[in-house]
């Protein structure tokens, strides 16, 4: 569940049950004002509307609406006098091992929004699935079985937990379905109208920066990717994403960064080069802009 422990903008999400998995049903008038966290976070109203603002962008949610928010995205959100509403929130970062993972997770970066009327069968089954993760983690199916000996007789007098690797796999379903049956650029902001082919190129040209975020990318070999010149490319891209390239780029390495903080025992030099950063003070300043705090900070928080 939430916690009121801050960092500047950064919550400390402390999973209270299970290591890298939260689901709580909130029905507080309370809003949550701007803030960010590593875990995704999936939220549903049940009862009333739900408003969430979302990089200054502002999503009125209607009851069953899915709303998924990436891993470090600012967001707030503006509860109604009454009403409840699903938070599922998730270390996806335990799956980043897992081939092309991280780009499948980016499909829902920063937001993506799935309602009845405009997702059809794709919503229907994320409903489904969204519901099947709270029962299990809300205790309405026992997810527990006997654990075994090393000579693989079953031990009675404890039990391993299954709920963690049942909803991880649910989540991945999720994502993977959203892969198959949405347009990236639905989520992203390219405007409407715009020919197929010039949104394949930036889906591509975005899956790229994301894969090689760490290596010296520049606006010229990005748009002399795209066949486009660099002032049209620039252009181009910050309609498809709403950042400039190298806001973009950055953002990749802050996010790869965290990750290397959290469980890598690198010292800061060490992972503002390994981020793609070429000195500490400039990695140092962006971590900071970003986050509202320091890598020390930034560590030293999560750690506590």
């Amino acid at each position: 569940m939430y916690t009121d422990r801050f960092v500047s903008l950064h919550e400390n999400v402390e999973f209270l049950e299970n290591p890298h998995i939260a689901v709580y049903l909130n029905d507080e008038n309370r809003d949550f004002p701007t803030h960010w966290h590593t875990p995704m976070e999936i939220l549903m109203p049940i009862d009333n509307t739900y408003t969430a603002r979302i990089n200054n962008k502002e999503y009125i949610l209607q009851p069953y609406d899915i709303l998924f928010v990436a891993p470090n995205v600012h967001h707030s959100y503006v509860a109604p006098e009454s009403g409840r509403r699903y938070f599922i929130l998730a270390d996806m970062s335990v799956l980043f091992n897992i081939l092309d993972f991280q780009e499948i997770l980016s499909f829902v970066n920063p937001t993506a929004l799935f309602t009845a009327d405009e997702a059809g069968d794709t919503y229907l089954r994320l409903k489904s699935l969204f519901m099947e993760i709270c029962d299990v983690y809300l205790g309405h199916e026992n997810m527990f079985v006997p654990s075994r000996s090393s000579e693989g007789e079953e031990d009675q007098t404890r039990s391993i937990s299954l709920t963690e690797s049942i909803i991880y796999a649910k989540l991945i379903d999720m994502l993977t379905l959203i892969v198959q049956n949405q347009d990236r650029s639905q989520h992203v902001g390219f405007s409407t109208g715009k020919q197929q082919d010039y949104i394949n190129q930036f889906v591509i040209i975005c899956n790229y920066i994301d894969a090689h975020c760490t290596e010296n990318l520049s606006l010229e070999s990005a748009a002399k990717m795209s066949g486009f010149s660099k002032y049209h490319f620039a252009r181009l891209f910050k309609e498809f994403t709403h950042e400039s390239f190298y806001k973009y780029v950055n953002k990749k390495r802050i996010q790869y960064s965290e990750q290397l903080l959290l469980h890598q025992k690198l010292s800061v030099t060490e992972v503002a080069l390994s981020s793609g950063f070429s000195n500490t003070s400039s990695f140092i300043r962006m971590f900071k802009l970003m986050n509202g705090c320091t890598p020390r900070e930034f560590r030293k928080n999560q750690a506590g």
